[in-house]
């Protein structure tokens, strides 16, 4: 949902609201909108990542083998 939302507020019909002969901190208001919202993408990512389960938590599932006889084996 991250993806989608940055990619909506940086398409063409929101960016022409921005596109003015307008400086923040020097710099064109367009370019303190675009970068702006990539930093709050990468903000809002961290903060969903943080609720993701930590890796080395799940056990690895392992895949039974095949013995000369064609049979599958459990693996132990």
């Amino acid at each position: 949902m991250v993806t989608v939302f940055g990619a909506i507020l940086l398409m063409p019909p929101i960016i022409p609201f921005f596109d003015r002969p307008v400086s923040l901190f020097g710099m064109p208001l367009i370019v303190v909108y675009v970068f702006g919202i990539w930093l709050a993408l990468i903000g809002l990512a961290w903060r969903l990542s943080r609720h993701l389960p930590v890796d080395g938590t799940r056990e690895p599932i392992v895949a039974p083998t095949i013995d000369d006889a064609g049979r599958h084996e459990k693996a132990d």
